[in-house]
Parts: C-alpha cells; sequence; structure tokens
C-alpha cells in the first residue's frame, strides 16, 4: 500500500531540493501549499490482498535559497488513508498518515531526510501500522557518505 506512495513523496521532495536555485543569487524564500486525492489499485502488504488505496491529503512544501548558493527545502504532508479490498470478505483499512521530509546543499555536501508514519484501523478490529525513515549524505565529490534507510511494518 505506502511503497508506491512513499517513493512519490520521496522523489517530489528531492526533485524540488535538486530544482532550488544553487548559483550566486539573493535570498530567496517559497511556501506552497497543496491538496489532492490519490486514488490508485493496491495490494494489502499484510495480507496480500488486492484493492484501492485512497489517500486525501494537504501538505505544505518550503524553499529557502541563499544568496550564497546553499538551500533548504522541507515538506510535510498529511491525510486521510483508505484501503478497500476487492474482496468484501477481506478487511477494509481507514486511519491517518503523516510524511515529512527535508533536504539541504551547499557546495560541501547534500543531505536528505524522510520519515512516514500510517496508521489504519481494520473493519474487523485490528490495526495496521507502518513506520519508514530514510537519511542520505552526499559529499561534493557525489560520493554517497552516509545512508540510513528503515522500516517497521506492523501488520494484524
Amino acid at each position: 500500500m505506502r511503497s508506491r506512495f512513499l517513493v512519490s513523496l520521496t522523489g517530489l521532495a528531492l526533485s524540488a531540493a535538486l530544482l532550488a536555485p544553487t548559483g550566486v543569487f539573493a535570498t530567496e524564500t517559497e511556501t506552497i501549499h497543496f491538496s489532492d486525492t490519490d486514488v490508485h489499485a493496491d495490494v494489502n502488504p499484510c495480507s496480500g490482498a488486492t484493492g484501492t488505496s485512497t489517500f486525501a491529503f494537504s501538505g505544505v512544501v518550503h524553499t529557502t535559497a541563499l544568496d550564497n548558493g546553499t538551500f533548504h527545502v522541507t515538506s510535510t504532508v498529511q491525510g486521510t488513508f483508505t484501503f478497500v479490498p476487492d474482496d468484501p470478505s477481506q478487511p477494509t483499512y481507514s486511519g491517518h498518515a503523516t510524511f515529512w521530509d527535508g533536504a539541504n546543499e551547499n557546495s560541501k555536501n547534500f543531505t536528505a531526510s524522510f520519515t512516514g508514519t500510517v496508521v489504519l484501523r481494520g473493519s474487523d478490529g485490528s490495526r495496521f501500522t507502518d513506520h519508514a525513515r530514510f537519511h542520505i549524505t552526499v559529499n561534493a565529490n557525489g560520493t554517497v557518505t552516509s545512508f540510513i534507510d528503515a522500516e517497521r511494518l506492523t501488520c494484524p
């Protein structure tokens, strides 16, 4: 359920970070508020049941580009999440999801971090939780100097 969406959010944040100005410009800040609904075919990672996921979300992206070429970007997304299985004998899950990411770049390195949490209750009383995080640091030569990736999935 979550991996496609987590990858999408991570890609969005990293794209925003990489597209931020890195030349010598005056300091600029930008804040973008957004909301949308993502509906797509999905698979329950605990049971393998196919179905449809719906994530109605809102969020904010804040970017600061400094006149020395460094920048900082953060984004926060939260919303309601529902998974409706194709097989009506399987439980439907609904609940809340929250994601945060941030990135910094200067002439010496690039760092990015992401954390996401999804907590859902099943129509059968079960509880599904997923927590993911990662951090990456890349030096000026493009060498990855640290990488942390962790995920904790708790199935009913």
